[in-house]
């Protein structure tokens, strides 16, 4: 297989059935790498954990051992083909088919008003609700709960100048955050975590909308690709529209 990164326009038909922003930065050459079979078969684009996969499963054993040798033991597989789950496993890989589901944003756009009501935090008085800097992004990186919060980004550096994230605090611990997973020239990608101790306390929902708030101070589009229905509902809250579901394969999650 070869490295297409320098033919990123010539595979953008490639790509068009897939509406994840990450395939958008790669295409613009911000984040990711991408490959395709020697014979023209199929093409993917890795972007962190997640790996975007077009095009029929001819020579799969290479698929199969980039995904084995270059991402570990996770990872989001978004196939344009499910037939490459039969395909995959029959290589050695032990993935599972997952249901992931699509939002996206209302033709009137989001409620600042609603939003700016939803960032805001009531009760005790030891929470609180920070844009990362410096300090932050440490907890971020360290999160013992969550790994994908500044992942796709090279340290702390890149990730202050190109993403953003907004922690909720109880006390001194990290309880929940919205990170930028992912940003091309138009918008940025969201990731929302919550730690487990701490979930049904509505810490999410105000963290991903101060994110949010901050997409709409920059003109930005922001995503938010669901990994399940808890983030679907909250999503919802903030003004999102439910758009449907959508197979994937994952590994060790």
């Amino acid at each position: 297989m070869r490295n297409i990164d320098s033919e990123r326009a010539a595979y953008a038909r490639r790509f068009g059935w897939c509406r994840d922003s990450m395939v958008k930065s790669w295409l613009d050459g911000f984040m990711g790498t991408g490959y395709a079979s020697d014979e023209g078969g199929w093409a993917f684009i890795r972007s962190g954990d997640f790996f975007y996969l077009a095009g029929r499963p001819d020579r799969p054993e290479d698929v199969a051992r980039y995904i084995r040798e270059e991402m570990g033991s996770e990872a989001v597989i978004v196939p344009e083909d499910m037939s490459w789950k039969q395909v995959l496993t029959s290589c050695g890989l032990p993935v599972n088919r997952v249901t992931r589901f699509h939002t996206r944003l209302p033709e009137a756009g989001l409620d600042r008003a609603l939003l700016e009501q939803a960032s805001k935090l009531t009760g005790c008085e030891c929470v609180r609700l920070v844009r990362a800097g410096e300090r932050e992004y440490e907890d971020l990186a360290a999160c013992g709960w969550e790994n994908s919060f500044v992942s796709n980004f090279s340290g702390r550096e890149d990730f202050l100048k190109n993403g953003f994230a907004y922690c909720v605090y109880v006390g001194v611990e990290l309880a929940s955050a919205a990170s930028t997973f992912g940003y091309y020239s138009g918008g940025y990608e969201l990731q929302i975590a919550t730690d487990p101790k701490f979930r049904r306390r509505g810490y999410a929902c105000a963290a991903a909308a101060a994110f949010l708030l901050e997409c709409l101070d920059r003109g930005k589009r922001p995503h938010w690709d669901a990994a399940n229905m808890t983030s679907v509902r909250i999503a919802q809250r903030l003004g999102f529209e439910y758009d449907g579901e959508y197979e994937a394969m994952e590994i060790g999650r």
